[in-house]
């Protein structure tokens, strides 16, 4: 996106710097050669952009009305912008193919009309509204306006659009106040034979490949995004005090605090589940664990066996867990759903509703899971963030309750991170990463098509799909959400109508084997976690397909 940002801009430049364009310019820009208007540049300039910007919009709402299949119109504006490059590289041939057709005959007639009241504003204006269509036929450039506007959605292609408006005008407005003796100066950049114009020639000639054979999206797919960096992180819902920035916890590489901080209390609790409402001070004389967990969280799902050993182990001897849960997604924010979790993994220590983050902020906590433990005097002594180091967060509770008794054991055999397995992948508009297809990716409901070839760790969809902030619903049955993956499990955030049923799909020749999918059939209960795939061993490159019935909502993927 940001090269084809960028070479909007440039060709925008590139289109008042054309050779059969050129020539043009002291003729039309009156407000440089003695008419004495400083307005009729500026004129020029602006109605020059509006009447492109409109012609321009027409074309794409016009190709909105004609169900086209969109990897036509990919296909076909790859090889537009390559044939851009090309008639940048041999001038002659595009020279030859506009005297033949006669693209600039009637906009010169209209430059002609537009003269005969030379020095007015209706002049002017109408000078730069017949300027655009001698620009868009005589230049080859505007070439780069049809293929990357019309194929792409709304939003990015009135980026694009208002980009290249803004290259040209800016050069034209420039020249137009410069005069003469910046036409004179200009004479290296127009030539066809020169080094700008040649480099721009290769420049989009490449680029017309990449969008013909799909690898720009490949290439976006593996680029890290800020939205990957921010899917660890809740949005900001306000400071509700706790710890300042300097005392912050600080771990050490082993995960043990840098400097011990006094545990903040608790704070915007809503509700209690398996107890009354808790205080910090209350807990004095007690060793704590805090550990702030969401149930559809599958890092927090993984942790869930050790907790619960921790707890029967050393509950009796003065070790308190208390389950902080921090909703990621609005549905979790309800009790009953929390409840439903707290039940089906076994959690028998209080579990405090933080639906508003207070607690949260109050800790700087920034991740799930995150552990705090506490001594009795209620300074925080310990802290982990995320899965593993189980051993290491136990020995600090043993050494808080100076214990040696037996360690504890958690229950069956606990599903564990896989080194190099695919990241954790949002389907919602405000942190989506990995998407690849047409149209561009955007909020709203759109008709998709599927990406020809789908990279490891990318996404795409096929069929219409309303995308929110957090996720994303299908519009039609038969929607599909595809994923290609490493990893032994694949998890997935779902809601929508109690016994939807979503038929699930694997490239691999094992049966998909997640623990919620019957027959290649997953059945939904409610909103929460569903484990769709487990393969036994990693899979390297596995594409995993759903196809979705009308209204039901997919958040994000989880991978083990």
């Amino acid at each position: 996106m940001i090269l084809a940002a960028f070479l909007s801009l440039i060709a925008g430049v590139a289109s008042v710097l054309s050779p059969c364009v050129l020539p043009f310019l002291p003729v039309i820009i009156g407000g440089s050669l003695g008419s004495g208007s400083k307005r009729r540049p500026v004129l020029i300039a602006v109605s020059l952009a509006l009447s492109l910007m409109i012609f321009t919009v027409l074309l794409k709402a016009s190709t909105w009305l004609i169900s086209v299949d969109p990897r036509i119109w990919r296909l076909g504006s790859g090889l537009l912008i390559v044939t851009l490059g090309l008639a940048m590289g041999f001038p002659g041939g595009w020279a030859r193919l506009e005297a033949a057709l006669g693209l600039s005959r009637r906009s010169k007639a209209l430059l002609d009309e537009a003269r005969r009241r030379e020095g007015s504003t209706a002049s002017a204006v109408a000078t730069g509204a017949a300027l655009g269509p001698v620009f868009n036929s005589c230049s080859p450039t505007y070439a780069w306006v049809l293929a990357t506007v019309v194929p792409t959605s709304a939003a990015r292609g009135f980026l694009y659009l208002s980009l290249y408006c803004l290259g040209f005008s800016g050069a034209l407005l420039a020249i137009s106040l410069l005069g003469r003796r910046a036409l004179e100066h200009l004479g290296w950049a127009a030539d066809p034979a020169g080094i700008l114009q040649r480099t721009l020639a290769v420049v989009f000639v490449v680029v017309g490949l990449l969008v013909v054979t799909g690898a720009d999206r490949a290439i976006q797919a593996r680029v890290p995004s800020i939205a990957s960096f921010e899917a660890t992180l809740v949005p900001d819902n306000g400071d509700s005090g706790g710890l300042p920035p300097e005392d912050a916890p600080a771990l050490a590489d082993t995960g043990e605090l840098k400097g011990a901080f006094p545990a903040p209390e608790f704070t915007g609790i809503e509700e209690w589940i398996n107890s009354d409402a808790l205080t910090m001070e209350g807990l004095r004389g007690t060793v704590v664990l805090i550990d702030f967990w969401t149930y559809s969280c599958i890092n927090c799902e993984r942790t869930q066996p050790f907790l619960n050993a921790w707890y029967e182990a050393y509950h009796d001897e003065g070790l308190e867990i208390v389950g902080v849960h921090a909703p990621e997604f609005a549905f979790e924010k309800e009790r009953a759903h929390v409840e439903r979790a707290v039940r089906a993994a076994g959690i028998r220590y209080p579990v405090a509703l933080d639906n508003d983050y207070r607690t949260w902020h109050a800790f700087r906590n920034r991740y799930w899971p995150a552990k705090y433990l506490i001594d009795r005097s209620g300074t925080v002594r310990y802290a982990h963030f995320g899965e593993g180091e189980y051993d290491a967060t136990e020995d600090a509770i043993r050494a808080l309750l100076r214990t040696d008794g037996a360690r504890s054991r958690p229950d069956g055999e606990p599903h564990l991170f896989t080194p190099g397995q695919s990241p954790e992948t949002y389907l919602g508009w405000r942190r989506a990463s990995g998407y690849v297809g047409e149209p561009a990716f955007a909020e709203g409901i759109q008709t998709y098509e599927a990406a020809w070839r789908i990279p490891v760790n990318s996404w795409t969809l096929n069929g219409r799909f309303r995308v929110e902030a957090e996720r994303l619903v299908a519009e039609d049955d038969g929607a599909r959400l595809s994923v290609r993956f490493i990893g032994q499990q694949v998890y997935l955030v779902l809601d929508g109508p109690p016994g939807a049923t979503i038929d699930v799909e694997l490239s691999d020749p094992r049966a998909p084997g997640g623990a919620d999918v019957r027959d290649g059939r997953l059945t939904l209960d409610s909103a929460r976690l569903y484990e769709l795939v487990d393969l036994g061993d990693v899979g390297d490159g596995v594409l995993l397909t759903l196809i979705l019935p009308k209204d039901v909502a997919a958040y994000a993927f989880t991978f083990g």
